[in-house]
């Protein structure tokens, strides 16, 4: 009994209470929940570690290379343009742009506020807030494509964007080519200018490579060519910083270098182009164009009112003040007058009806009409006036050309009639478009029976027979200033009429020639020696001195020219017209003045004409050459 005593009393030995080893269960599990959630948490994090560096390996390799590289297109540097000597025309100069990527902005409101309070030199707020939000907005619906919102801008707003890039994420800062046009108003016509492809052009344009905010050519030569000059964009990887800064371009990463534009030599001739720009009143409204009636070469395409195409290279807010100011001039001065204006030709279609005369034998260099001039001749019961009220009584025809009389040619245009007078007007060229390689030109329209009563026939007019008198003395016909110095260059050479271009050689970057404009016959001249040599006298006489193109004259040289006025139904005086070849049997240039509402041509344009003519033949080398060709001439006779 002591015994079991003992055993019971021994320590360690005694049963726990209930409530301790409830306890102690209690602290069992809380520990065993507490290592199973850790484990737990522990093996998720093993799982989602699994997940990303093996399962989605690729794809965040690929996302962290896109958050550190930004494709940036490189753009092809727009070909130049050159005169027939190598002067630039055309040309680019460097310009930064502030734009915006849309798709890396996150607080839009924010980034306009912090927009807003950057001032310029001046101390005023260097972005329009009015334009500013526009910007963005527009943006957003194309949240991929880069959008300007500040064009041309000077090196301080570039600096402090790009100082400040962490405070404007998905704002960037590029660097462009803007066109460059040193002559300004004086080749805007046939060079014409760039503009940003508009928002409803851009998805056909897309396909061609353009981008969006690209600029294309818009009108002249920079629309024609726009597939040589244009070039194609390159492309590369820089590298950025979280907060959108450029650290470089990416070594090993592929970059496709831009390929530049074609360069293009023009056939024109930069001094005269300017020669003749500044000899055109800037009051009035025409045109002056000259060529080689040899091939066909424009040396020469001008017209006022013109535009300085520098505008458009403008920061978009100018350039729209200054494109309002230009789109609601009544003066239309985009309109390239030289391929898109029409004239009726005056007296300049005299020669035209005289060689139709001559060819088909109706009358020979010394004919005479029946009846004389008196100032006015009757015809039914039409009474058709001759310019001079006096008359000119009986003449020869070279005469009748000199003097310009209606009252003979009245008479011619009779015998003729319209099919036989249009018959040789279609020879050289006129009522179709000429195939110049500019936009937009006109054909003209020869009147006659057929013609005059299709393009009538709403007003219920029909041809009569006395039409043709002032059919004769061009008052019925419409052609333009490009026609009209064609017309001059055919006479002269009796032989051939090429079709005029402007494009001259086409040539890498590098110079090497890519292409050649070959000169195209469009109408073979067949004309007698007598009909030539007839007309060509009859040009002649109209610019030595007594006749009406003696304004024209160049020393040393023999021009031949014809002076007209044409009616104009839209203004009180005539429209002013002249053409002339140099020199005149074999001529190596043709000029056309047209000037509006300025009275008669052998005062206005005549003027003109001579102005160039005297600076072709007196300061170039090409025409210096042909001056001292026929003073040989006359030397060895």
């Amino acid at each position: 009994m002591n015994h079991v005593r003992h055993k019971l009393d021994t320590p360690g030995q005694m049963p726990k209470p209930s409530h301790i080893q409830d306890d102690q269960r209690s602290r069992n599990f809380r520990s065993l929940v507490l290592s199973g959630t850790v484990g737990a948490l522990f093996l998720v994090l093993l799982l989602r570690l699994v997940q990303i560096q093996v399962l989605q390996a690729p794809l965040n390799k690929r996302l962290s290379k896109e958050n550190r590289m930004q494709l940036h297109v490189v753009k092809a540097p727009r070909g130049r343009m050159f005169d027939r000597h190598g002067e630039h025309l055309a040309r680019n100069r460097p310009s930064y742009s502030i734009s915006v990527l849309p798709y890396k902005v996150k607080d839009r409101d924010e980034i306009v506020r912090k927009l807003l309070n950057i001032r310029d030199c001046e101390g005023g707020p260097a972005f329009d807030s009015t334009e500013l939000v526009s910007l963005m907005r527009k943006g957003a619906r194309r949240r991929f494509d880069a959008t300007r919102l500040k064009e041309d801008v000077g090196i301080e707003l570039v600096s402090i964007i790009q100082e400040h890039a962490r405070e404007f994420p998905g704002i960037v800062v590029q660097s462009e080519a803007r066109r460059e046009y040193p002559l300004s108003e004086a080749a805007f016509h046939v060079l014409g200018y760039m503009g940003e492809i508009p928002e409803s052009d851009f998805d056909s344009l897309k396909e061609q490579g353009y981008r969006y905010g690209d600029l294309i050519g818009k009108a002249g030569l920079e629309k024609q060519y726009e597939s040589l000059a244009r070039g194609e964009d390159g492309q590369e990887f820089i590298e950025v910083n979280a907060y959108g800064q450029r650290l470089g371009p990416i070594p090993h990463m592929p970059m496709v270098p831009p390929i530049p534009g074609s360069d293009l030599y023009l056939t024109l001739d930069r001094r005269l182009q300017k020669v003749a720009f500044e000899a055109f009143p800037d009051s009035l409204k025409g045109s002056v164009v000259m060529l080689d009636p040899r091939s066909g070469e424009v040396l020469v395409m001008t017209g006022s009112p013109s535009v300085d195409p520098n505008i458009f290279s403008l920061a978009t807010s100018r350039r729209t003040k200054e494109w309002a100011v230009v789109a609601t001039d009544p003066a239309l001065p985009l309109n390239n007058r030289a391929v898109a204006g029409t004239y009726t030709p005056g007296s300049t279609f005299k020669p035209i009806s005289a060689l139709a005369a001559l060819e088909e034998g109706e009358v020979g260099p010394t004919s005479r009409m029946p009846r004389p001039c008196t100032g006015a001749f009757r015809f039914g019961n039409r009474i058709a006036h001759c310019w001079y009220a006096k008359g000119h009584g009986y003449l020869p025809l070279i005469d009748a050309i000199k003097l310009s009389c209606n009252v003979y040619f009245y008479q011619v245009g009779l015998k003729l009639g319209d099919k036989r007078i249009n018959k040789y007007a279609e020879m050289l060229g006129l009522g179709q478009r000429t195939g110049i390689d500019l936009p937009s030109e006109k054909s003209g329209w020869l009147s006659g029976e057929e013609a005059y009563n299709k393009r009538f026939a709403r007003r219920g007019w029909k041809w009569t027979r006395g039409l043709v008198l002032d059919m004769a003395i061009g008052q019925t016909q419409i052609l333009t200033p490009l026609q009209l110095a064609m017309v001059a260059g055919a006479l002269g050479n009796g032989k051939a009429v090429y079709r005029p271009h402007l494009l001259k050689e086409v040539r890498s970057r590098n110079g090497i020639v890519i292409d050649q404009t070959t000169p195209e016959v469009t109408h073979t001249l067949a004309f007698d020696s007598v009909t030539v040599a007839t007309v060509r006298k009859a040009l002649r006489v109209v610019v030595e001195r007594g006749g009406t193109g003696w304004r024209s004259a160049v020393k040393g040289i023999p021009v031949g020219g014809k002076t007209g006025s044409a009616e104009n139904p839209q203004g009180e005086k005539t429209h002013a017209l002249f053409m002339a070849c140099a020199p005149v049997d074999k001529p190596v240039v043709a000029v056309a003045v047209v000037v509006e509402n300025a009275g008669h041509g052998g005062s206005v344009a005549a003027p003109i004409a001579g102005k160039v003519l005297r600076y072709y033949f007196e300061q170039t080398d090409e025409g210096r050459a042909v001056v001292e060709e026929y003073a040989e001439e006359e030397q060895a006779e």
